[in-house]
Order: structure tokens, then sequence, then C-alpha cells
């Protein structure tokens, strides 16, 4: 709509806002109180509406708040700072689209995303917002209109939301000028004092110089020489310098007067020891004398520049070797190795890319500290620089990784293979040795993979990766050893990357969700569920979780995994409560990735999907791996801690499959032991498997653990493990994983029949 579509009382409800924000602003009193005021008579033109207005202007890239009357303070807070971009809410979203962005349902609205559980917490249900777009094409900041529940704009809406943002633009734009002009008045101030300054003092030696190299004169009277003038007077420069710097001087100011062009260059002095560099500039001075003389002269500026250039060779330094180590950095590593593959393509070398890894490193450094562990780092750097050659380059790129550059006469690739062999198996003995700080030894092995240079057209970048790829197979057979790269290993590195770049889309598309196995006792009677995710790929329909969740933990997205499957678990069971139809003793168990209990924002997730559902945590069981437990340090144990005492029951997964922990169930009070299925696998086939099982529920019994079977799928195993006195059972035989509505529909039948669940 327009303008003319208006009545008489909301064009005049218009104007009054315009005039009381205009007055505001001309008055002086800062933008953010005139944008506040603005804010304030929308929502009370708009008060049957229940809106609330904001503004945030953008600085750089960032949201910052600048005025938002009704909205919660701690919202604004969370919001201050944020990054603008796609899917980021309707304001950043909109920034950076320099497009109106109007989101109807924030709830489902896929823009809000990652910030959906902030805004629904603080009441907010639909957010509509426009950029502010100077003349000029500047990007100011969002103009946004939030209501607490779903609501789409009308005509009129959209022509408020387009009429008070021209307003706002118009008072952004009347403080961005005044304070320009505040800028440029303080910043010509400032050159003023500085010219003013510089025509005191100027730095620069200024000398006259004739054909033959003598000082004829001086220039001006504020120049500082670097020698008084009677002492310079007359002589040359032959008598000054050095033959070497005399004759470069001479030959630049021959060039200065033959070219009629100002040369620039820089040369160094020593005086008593020390070294100076200086930079010299030359021009032509015609007519220098009046009386009779007609021959011109060379100007000669000179300026020390001996902390600059230091300076510049300080930052070169820097820019191709590691501060920490002195060993060259990636970048100079990548030069290396393009100048090895040239020789390589020209058919004048062979070589070889080995990329190193420190073990278990990690753990260390956490233990010690960053400090200890760069000292362990440099000790490192020089067993590495020791073992090896002059054609061998050491060099480090970052964290715990080194890689050493080979390079060898043309060869064939079965030799180049030995001569790699090598140097990497001499690699790995150098650390046979502990090493030693501040009196304490530690022990630490490597890893290392292999990729050849041997034939032509190879790239840096994928000799790096295959390499790279090659380390992580030999830390996947367990350290401390030597892998080369196979084809095979890029195809899986490939194929992780895919994944993770489909997960990114399938997070932002919610294709995950949780599915629930029930669990039983031996009776038939159900007491619980195991939440498993699940995702729903529409290229490859379903991806089994052994494939994507240590594609997952390696990207950094476990932790919004994990929110998916808390949140609708959490959903389940307020639904279920909702219906009146939550068992008392009913609790859900949710597997824990290693590395979110590692980070002490898991407690502080957990919390807040409990609270946000209004559940307590004793309806949960955490099941961790049994591996975890192997090397973890206190700050592990002090998080299950804390866990356990909100009311949070742990289980180990997978018992019997990882290292003997047995060591460690003393230290931790763990509720649970789930035997792994390829013991339940083996029931009624072989002893062993029987054998273990029983084992493993004695020591519940002793630990006074309870214990469950999973994986069941025989009746023959069923009817085995019913005489072991286990506590609850789970299986195919039983229920496959299944979705929240069928768990429901499966709760209600095992409730009306217990016996025949």
């Amino acid at each position: 709509m327009d303008e003319s579509e208006l009545d008489e009382s909301q064009r005049l409800a218009i104007y009054q806002i315009q005039r009381k924000v205009l007055e505001r602003a001309i008055r002086g009193d800062g933008l953010v109180s005139s944008m506040d005021l603005l804010c304030r008579e929308i929502e009370q033109a708009l008060k049957d509406d229940s809106a609330f207005c904001s503004i945030l202007l953008l600085d750089g890239q960032r949201l910052k708040h600048c005025a938002a009357p009704s909205l919660p303070e701690a919202y604004c807070e969370a919001i201050d700072g944020v990054t603008i971009g796609e899917g980021i809410g309707s304001c950043g979203t909109a920034l950076f689209r320099r497009e109106q962005v109007v989101v109807t349902d924030i709830a489902t609205d896929p823009l809000w995303q990652d910030f959906r559980d902030l805004a629904m917490f603080n009441g907010l249900g639909a957010c509509w917002s426009n950029p502010i777009i100077a003349s000029d094409g500047t990007v100011l900041a969002s103009f946004a209109i939030y209501y607490p529940d779903q609501r789409s704009p009308s005509r009129l809406h959209l022509y408020l939301i387009q009429a008070f943002s021209a307003l706002a633009l118009l008072v952004i734009d009347h403080y961005r000028l005044a304070e320009q002009q505040s800028r440029l008045t303080a910043a010509l101030g400032k050159i003023n004092a500085r010219l003013s300054a510089v025509m005191q003092v100027i730095p620069d030696v200024a000398i006259v110089l004739d054909l033959s190299g003598h000082y004829i004169d001086f220039c001006g009277d504020t120049f500082e020489l670097m020698a008084p003038s009677e002492t310079l007077w007359g002589q040359s420069i032959e008598n000054l310098f050095a033959p070497e710097l005399a004759e470069e001087v001479m030959t630049v100011a021959r060039e200065t007067l033959a070219t009629g062009e100002m040369q620039i260059f820089e040369y160094e002095v020593v005086t008593e020891g020390e070294r100076r560099v200086f930079e010299g500039r030359t021009a032509i001075v015609d007519d220098f004398y009046t009386e009779g003389l007609d021959d011109s002269y060379v100007l000669w500026m000179a300026r020390e520049v001996t902390t600059r250039k230091c300076a510049e060779e300080n930052a070169a330094r820097l820019a191709l070797f590691d501060a920490l180590t002195g060993l060259p950095n990636r970048r100079h590593a990548e030069e290396q190795l393009e100048q090895l593959l040239e020789e390589v393509n020209r058919g004048h070398a062979s070589g070889a890319v080995m990329f190193l890894d420190l073990n278990d490193f990690k753990r260390i450094n956490d233990s010690l500290g960053h400090q200890q562990g760069d000292l362990l780092l440099q000790q490192v750097a020089r067993r590495l620089e020791d073992q090896t050659r002059r054609s061998e380059i050491v060099a480090r790129l970052g964290g715990d990784e080194f890689i050493v550059l080979l390079r060898e006469p043309l060869t064939g690739k079965d030799e180049l293979a030995e001569s790699a062999t090598a140097v990497a198996h001499r690699i790995l003995d150098c650390f046979n040795a502990p090493l030693e700080s501040q009196g304490h030894a530690y022990s630490v092995s490597v890893s290392v993979g292999i990729a050849l240079a041997d034939k032509p057209g190879l790239k840096t970048e994928d000799l790096l990766r295959k390499a790279d790829a090659a380390m992580y197979e030999a830390k996947r057979h367990g350290g401390n050893r030597v892998a080369f790269f196979e084809e095979s290993l890029q195809r899986e590195a490939d194929r992780r990357l895919d994944l993770e770049r489909r997960m990114v889309h399938a997070i932002r598309n919610m294709d995950f969700a949780a599915y629930f196995q029930p669990q039983l006792t031996p009776d038939g009677a159900l007491f619980g569920a195991e939440a498993l995710l699940r995702w729903f790929d529409p290229e490859e329909d379903t991806i089994p979780p052994d494939a994507f969740i240590p594609v997952a933990e390696r990207a950094g997205l476990i932790y919004q995994l994990q929110d998916i499957v808390f949140e609708q678990s959490c959903q389940m069971l307020a639904e279920l409560r909702k219906k009146d139809r939550l068992p008392p003793a009913f609790r859900l168990a949710i597997n824990i990735s290693p590395l979110q209990l590692q980070n002490y924002k898991l407690t502080e997730r957990l919390d807040f999907f409990l609270a946000k559902y209004d559940l307590t945590a004793d309806r949960f069981t955490l099941e961790i791996t049994e591996s975890l437990l192997m090397g973890q340090q206190q700050e592990t144990y002090q998080q299950m801690q804390a866990l356990r005492q909100r009311g949070f029951r742990f289980a180990i997964d997978d018992f019997g499959t990882g290292y003997s922990s047995l060591a460690y169930l003393h230290r931790l009070d763990v509720d649970q032991l789930k035997i792994d299925k390829s013991f339940i696998r083996e029931l009624g086939q072989t002893a062993a498997g029987e054998a273990i099982v029983d084992s493993v529920a004695a020591l519940s019994r002793s630990l006074h653990l309870e214990v469950i079977a999973e994986g069941v799928e025989t009746e023959l195993q069923a009817r085995i493990l019913h005489e072991k006195s286990l506590t609850g059972l789970q299986g195919y035989l039983y229920a496959r994983p299944m979705t929240r509505a069928d768990l429901m529909d499966y709760l209600d039948s095992s409730t009306r029949n217990p016996a025949s669940a």
C-alpha cells in the first residue's frame, strides 16, 4: 500500500512519531536516545498488536545493540556482537542479504535454527526485519518488529516497516554525518600539529654533491647533519665511505643526472661496530649557483631506517619460520615442496612427504599446561633436526604436527619407498628415549604417514593431503608406526569430507531424528529405552551412526547432534507426562561422545534442556564407552561427578570390548554395565560367549551394578540370558529402534499386556 491508502488518524500518528523523533535528533540527544524514542512510539502505535521493536547497528560484520526498550535484556545481550550471515535469524539474514526478511514462525523457520531456543525462551514467536541502507549503498542497521506469537504482516505493517526504516535512516545518517564531521575536525587538528612538528624537526640529512662526488652545500638550517659541516665541506665521499659504498653512491648520482629521475636506494654503514642502514633519495638541482655557472648538481637526502629494516627482516623471518621452534613453518614448507615437485616434473629428482603427529600429546599438554608443552615441542623439533640429513627439511605445521620433506636423486619407486622408510624409522627410534623437562621424563611417540613424489603432475596440496591420510591410518593401527598412502585412504578421506558437508546441511534441514529402542526386564516389563540418532539422507536413505559419528566428532558437529538427541528425548518424555502415560521408573539411555565428556559445556547444555522441558536428571542414563575411561584426566571425572550430583546415572556401553577397565570401575560411580552384542551373538554357539556373560553378571552383582544385555535377537539367546538374573534385555527380538509415536504405542501395549511385550 502507499500513503494515499492511509486514513487520517494513521497519517497523523505517523506524522507525530516522525516529528518527535526528528526533534530529539536535531536537539542532539544522541543516536541511542532517538532510536529508543522511535521504538517506544511505534510500540505505542501498535500496542493492540503486542509488538516489540528493535534497532540493531551494523559494526563491521557484527550486530551491535542500539535500541529495543521492550525486548528482554538477556536476549539483547545474547545477540549483541553476533556476526551477520545466512541463517542468522531475521536481522542477521536481512543485513547479509540486503533485503527485507519476514519470519512468521520462529519455531519452524530454518533462518532461526541457531537462535530458536534463545528466541522462544524469551517469548518471541515472529520477527520481521528490514535493512537500513544509506544512499551510498552502505548497510547501516536493521529495523525489526517482533511478536510473541506467530504473525504474518499486513499491508499496513509492511508500509510502516518501510516508512519507519526510512525515518531511522534519516536519523542515523544525521548522527553519522555529525560523527564524520567531528572525526574530520579532529583529524585536521592532528595533521596540523604533526605538520608543525615535521617542519621543526626533519630527520633527513640533505647534502648537495657535484659531479665529482664532493660535498658542495647543505639545504637549510633545520637539517640535522651526521657530522659538523666543517668536517664535510669540500670533501669527497671517497674520503668518508668505503670504496664499494662510495662507488655505489656515485653510480646512483650519475644515474640521477642521466635520467633526470629520482633514485631510491638503501646502503649500510658500520660505525663503532654497529650496523646502521640508511635510505637514500636523489634529485637534480639546477642552477644551484648564480655566478655564471650552469652546472647541475645532485641533492642527496639520507634517512636512517635501521629500526625499520630490522623489523622487516624479523617480519620476513616470522613469515617463513615457526616462532616457537625456529623450524620452517607451513608456508615455507609448501614453498620448498613446490620446488621439489618442479624438480620431479623435470625428471631431476624424486622425493617424499612425511606427515608426523605426536601421539596423545594433547593429554600431556592439557596436564602440564601449554608453557611446559611448548618446551617439549622445542625438544621434539631438536630431535627431528638431529635425525635428518642436509637433503631433508623438517617443518612445523602447527600444534603437534610436523612434516619432513625428503629429496632423493631420481630413482625407482621401490628404492624411494625404502629410503623413506629408513628415514621414518630413524625418526621413530629417536623418540625411544623420553623427553625431559624440569626433572620429569615424558614418553612421546609419533605416527608417520608417507606420500611419495615419484611421478610428474603431482600438486602440493594433494601430496600433503595424502601424507595426512596415511598418518591417520598409522594412528588407526595404534600409532608409533609408519603407513604409506593408498588410494583407498584418499577415497575414505573424500567420503568423510563429503559427509561433513552434507551433515551441516542435514542439521540445518532437521534430517536427523532420535529413535528409541525399548529395554525390558527378563520377565518382559518395559523399564526404559535407548535413544539412538538416525540420519535420513535424500541421497543414501539411512546413513548408519558408525559412518557419521566419527566424522561429526572430527568436524566439531557432535555437539549439535547431541543437542538434537537430548531435546527430542526431552520432548518425548514431556509429551508422555502431559498425557499421563509416563511410568514412574521409566528412563532413557543416551550415548555421550568422549569429546563431549571432556567439554565443560556438556553439563550446561543438559541443564538447559532439563529446565526447558521441566524434567529431572534421574530420567536419564548417560552411556559412555569403556575405552573412554583409559587415560582420562581429573577434569573428566569431575564432570561425571557433577552430572551425578544432578541426578544423572551412568552406564558403561559395549562392556568387555575395550581395554581392561576393571581397575577403573572402583573409581567411577557408575550404575550399569551393558554387555556388548558381540558376546550375546555367541550364546548357544560357543562356550566363550556364555562365560563372558557369566563373568560380567558376577562382577556386576559384586559391585551392586545393573547389567543389561544388548543385541538380543533369538529366542535361544533370550532363554540363556533369562537364567543369568540380568537387569534388562535389549534387541531386535523385542523391538527395533522406533519413532517417538511408535514408542508411545509400544508403551501402551506393554502396559496393557506386560508379558507379551
